[in-house]
């Protein structure tokens, strides 16, 4: 209050909320960066001299939060990216170089080995493995850790037969995405699984969904290919056009009917507002032909809340367990919470064994084992017995506590991938992608 009076000019450059809707993600960090150290177009110390910046780093709520925060309670856009990071609350001292600008990492140099190997811990890898696929490569994962020539790499990481097309392919692809690769002169001896490009489908309702925008843009800027599919496409073999259909987070209801509850107070404004060709979900039809597709063979991944569509219409031995929950029993505005990650199973390939997970509404489930040899479930991150709060705010902690965050549902020949968080929460959530991106790469992928 007392810089306000003093005719100071506040500006607060936030980590997170929509700040890669107007720019790149690391453009906050950027921007103070360039102010303190004067790189600016403009004189940096005559708008300093009248301006207080600040940045947001950790935010907390001591005092609690009111309920009407629905949307972001937490901007720490380095926990979601999985930067590991420390907040500098006071002055220290250091021997430091200062730097003449942002440098970029190098470009590994591709090895002339027989094959070369890329880390499953980076995000970029993907980009690489998927782009390599596209052109007819054989790109195999691996079932077990690589400890081969002097390096060693977790279980999952890409092993590539460099061919004179790999060849020819691979350094324009590391200058783009700076992955690391590695050689190596023998996949003998290591357990891997051949990969083949996968076919990949995204549900797309008529209901204007955001989550489903934001995934269109993570696959696009990965060079992910991928198919928009409507309600009149969930129909007949699947099997035969895709190998991987994913859901966005949408209420269940929207994606079978088209149109919310009932009991919603949206439902009397979008009920027969829309023409008959842009109404309606994927009805029972669709519900049956994904069945189908799953038991042949196909992976079904829902995000965050489309997931429960599936758990009630397939009879999976898995429900959410927040459901007809009170917010005065269960409350978490949009929040970073401490998951607990089985890195050695496949939809946890390259993740550490903790990560931040991006709670917003979502999705808690509880399992059981399967009454019947058809279905198979396996927990891939869950949330801890306490302490999960990382940042942001939460109350009803011990309802959270244990409950299955990702599951690995195999149903005859196929698999349910179920996120029950915002994975790839606004582009930002770069720290969790790995679990939606092992779900189109899966190593016995038909």
């Amino acid at each position: 209050m007392r810089l306000s009076r003093e005719g100071k000019v506040i500006v607060l450059i936030t980590h997170g909320v929509h700040s890669n809707e107007i720019g790149m993600t690391q453009g906050a960090m950027e921007s103070a960066y360039r102010l303190a150290t004067g790189n600016t177009p403009f004189d940096a110390d005559e708008v300093l001299d009248d301006v207080i910046v600040l940045m947001v780093g950790e935010r907390r709520y001591p005092g609690g939060v009111p309920r009407v925060l629905q949307d972001n309670a937490s901007h720490s856009l380095p926990m979601q990216m999985g930067v590991a990071y420390h907040q500098v609350d006071a002055p220290f001292e250091a021997v430091l170089d200062e730097l003449d600008g942002i440098h970029y990492p190098g470009v590994t140099a591709p090895p002339s080995s027989p094959f070369v190997v890329l880390d499953t811990r980076e995000n970029a890898s993907f980009a690489v493995a998927i782009a390599l696929l596209g052109e007819g490569a054989d790109v195999y994962r691996s079932t077990e850790n690589i400890e081969v020539g002097g390096f060693e790499l977790p279980v999952g990481s890409f092993i590539v037969d460099q061919t004179a097309r790999v060849r020819n392919a691979l350094p324009a692809l590391l200058e783009k995405w700076h992955a690391t690769v590695h050689g190596l002169d023998d996949r003998a001896g290591i357990t891997t699984v051949q990969l083949h490009s996968p076919r990949i489908g995204l549900n797309q309702s008529w209901r204007s969904n955001m989550d489903e925008g934001w995934t269109r843009f993570v696959f696009d800027d990965f060079g992910i290919p991928f198919t928009t599919l409507h309600n009149a496409d969930l129909r007949g073999d699947l099997s035969t056009r895709f190998n991987v259909i994913v859901f966005a987070n949408e209420s269940p209801t929207v994606i079978k009917t088209g149109l919310p509850s009932p009991s919603s107070p949206y439902y009397t404004l979008m009920a027969g507002t829309f023409p008959p060709e842009y109404s309606g979900g994927i009805g029972t039809a669709g519900i049956e032909a994904l069945e189908e597709f799953v038991g042949q063979g196909g992976t079904l991944v829902a995000l965050d809340n489309a997931g429960p569509l599936f758990t009630e219409e397939f009879d999976l031995p898995v429900r959410n367990a927040l459901e007809g929950l009170s917010e005065d029993e269960f409350f978490v505005p949009t929040s970073l919470l401490r998951i607990e990650v089985d890195n050695e199973s496949p939809i946890g390939y390259g993740m550490p064994a903790e990560e931040a997970a991006m709670f917003f509404r979502s999705i808690a489930y509880s399992t059981w084992l399967p009454p019947s040899g058809d279905w198979r479930r396996h927990v891939v991150a869950r949330y801890p017995d306490d302490k999960m709060l990382l940042m942001g705010w939460m109350s009803g902690e011990d309802t959270l506590a244990r409950r299955a965050a990702v599951i690995d549902a195999g149903y005859r020949d196929g698999r349910v991938i179920l996120i029950g968080f915002r994975a790839q929460h606004r582009a930002q959530t770069h720290g969790t992608y790995k679990f939606l991106f092992n779900a189109l790469l899966y190593p016995d992928m038909n």
